[in-house]
């Protein structure tokens, strides 16, 4: 897509001088956005969660993972018992 993109760009520079490169980029983030949007809506429409995504492995980390706080001077200082 990005190769088209520079293509298009090249190609628009002898018309458009000034904004070849702009309208070009709006073009692959606005072609790239209303995709996202219309498969989202499609997914929802046919009743698909994000949850039930198997490739979408954040979504099913449901540990709640606790981590205790380990601080940077406890190697040195964690083992003295006395001072």
């Amino acid at each position: 897509m990005m190769t088209v993109g520079v293509l298009a760009a090249v190609v628009l520079q002898s018309i458009l001088p000034a904004s070849a490169i702009l309208l070009v980029s709006g073009s692959i983030l606005g072609i790239t956005t209303v995709v996202i949007l219309f498969s989202s809506i499609l997914l929802t429409l046919k009743g698909i969660r994000p949850d039930e995504v198997q490739w979408l492995g954040w979504l099913h980390d449901n540990k709640t993972m606790e981590q205790g706080s380990i601080y940077a001077s406890c190697p040195l200082t964690c083992g003295i018992t006395q001072i």
